[in-house]
């Protein structure tokens, strides 16, 4: 029985790894140990459940589904785990904590070594991206993210909203010239954000109780939201910027805030996101506080250009 649990196990760090080697680094044990149970598993079932070839290895139908029940197994284990390192109150283990790749680098990873200076028994694990991931899955315990909505299923905690600002260049406006209203932005050149999941082409305004929203166009489309910062820095069009990628720009003035009159409201939360359990492991638990405490303190206001 415990051999048999065991393979189911492996089965299911393969189906998430898509790796012999990678499952192997995972559970702790040889790739030889990994392959060798697999195989046992087949021939003991009956049936091939995983597919080889020589760059990849997936899963079989019916492998996804044995797959399945092996990873109960883990979040069952987990979960025991985390319930009694709720009793003890320990922050020990690995943390695998995923983040917005742009939002990370300027303003988490830095904070990460006071974090884990706090809690020297905690190992973390830290991947930047910017794609929608299944936390189950890629093995997330936590992911911070920045995102109209949350998946499913999924709890997601507030952290706090992003601000946005129309910025250009000087030398883009003494071209170009200034838009007045937000309907004028339509007759500028427009650095957009686009990447497979997102495309932000609606530019969304207030004032005096009056909601316009721009469909907005221009020559420069990326999918990486600090490339938006320099190419607006660079002068080569319009941006609808958020203000955590910047630091001095329009205090130095090499960005000028357009439209100040009118509120930006484009909705664009910052989450911990992480999946429900009955019991929340303490090492995730005091992830979430200490991301809540930084971020209340952060400086995400619209920066003022200098006197």
């Amino acid at each position: 029985m415990l051999e048999n649990l065991q393979q189911m196990v492996i089965l299911a760090a393969i189906g998430h790894e898509q790796n012999f080697t990678r499952a192997a680094d995972r559970l702790g044990i040889s790739k030889s140990q990994v392959s060798k149970q697999i195989r046992y598993l087949e021939e003991r079932l009956g049936c091939q459940l995983v597919q080889r070839s020589t760059r990849t290895v997936a899963l079989t139908e019916i492998g996804l589904q044995y797959a399945d029940y092996g990873q109960q197994l883990v979040d069952t284990v987990n979960e025991a785990e985390a319930m009694v390192a709720g009793y003890r109150n320990e922050i020990k283990g690995v943390l695998r904590i995923g983040i917005a790749q742009s939002f990370g680098n300027i303003h988490i990873t830095s904070a990460l070594a006071e974090f884990q200076k706090s809690n020297p028994e905690l190992e973390l694990e830290i991947s930047l991206f910017d794609h929608r991931p299944n936390l189950l899955e890629e093995g997330f315990d936590c992911w911070i993210a920045i995102h109209e909505h949350p998946p499913e299923g999924m709890v997601a905690r507030k952290l706090a909203n992003c601000e946005f600002v129309v910025v250009a260049s000087p030398d883009y406006i003494a071209l170009h010239g200034k838009p007045e209203t937000p309907g004028d932005l339509r007759r500028h050149n427009c650095i957009t954000y686009q990447s497979r999941e997102r495309k932000y082409v609606n530019w969304a305004f207030s004032r005096d109780g009056v909601q316009q929203s721009i469909r907005v166009r221009g020559n420069y489309r990326i999918d990486n939201a600090p490339a938006v910062l320099d190419a607006a820095v660079s002068g080569l069009g319009i941006a609808y910027l958020s203000t955590y990628l910047m630091t001095n720009e329009i205090e130095s003035n090499k960005l000028i805030q357009l439209l100040p009159e009118w509120k930006t409201t484009v909705d664009l939360p910052i989450y911990a996101v992480y999946p429900r359990r009955k019991y929340l492991a303490p090492k995730v638990r005091c992830f979430i506080d200490f991301m809540a405490e930084r971020m209340a303190q952060a400086p995400y206001k619209t920066p003022r250009p200098m006197q």
